[in-house]
């Protein structure tokens, strides 16, 4: 008995190739190659929104009100301007310029008449003064956002 187990162990081992591997038993044993996973990464970058803001000053004339408003300082770009712009016109209907700052001391330097103010003055409006509003519709972009070029709000 113990010689017919060993005769079909021998059979055995021939009928799958003896051990001598996959080719000699002619069983294909092709692996697939492992799944390759690819990621992509996708990054929006938005401009910070003008969240924070306050009416300063308003100054009446024949054409309507001019707004002094102080600002949080942020990466504003012209986009974010833009969008602050749309929503107060819509909300202060008789506005024909709005002067829009990040700095307190800009913004109170700039309510000087400009004979009254000194070279530190300037020079601080020149950094925290964003943009203009001119005419009701006019944006001009000041100091630090001076690289945008100027647009008509709503064309």
């Amino acid at each position: 008995m113990f010689r017919w187990i060993a005769w079909l162990l021998v059979l055995g081992l021939v009928a799958c190739g003896g051990g001598a591997g996959p080719a000699a038993s002619g069983i294909d044993t092709t692996v697939a190659d492992e799944a390759t996973t690819t990621s992509t990464t996708v990054t929006t970058t938005t401009s910070p929104q003008i969240e924070s803001w306050e009416i300063i000053n308003r100054t009446s004339g024949d054409e309507g009100e001019t707004l002094y408003i102080l600002v949080d300082p942020g990466e504003y770009t012209d986009v974010s301007i833009e969008n602050f712009l749309g929503d107060l016109l819509e909300e202060e209907t008789a506005v024909h310029g709005v002067e829009i700052f990040d700095d307190r001391a800009a913004l109170e330097a700039a309510l000087k008449p400009q004979e009254e103010r000194t070279d530190e003055e300037n020079q601080l409006i020149e950094q925290h003064h964003l943009v203009s509003l001119v005419e009701g519709r006019q944006v001009e972009f000041r100091g630090p956002l001076s690289e945008y070029p100027a647009f008509v709000i709503g064309s």
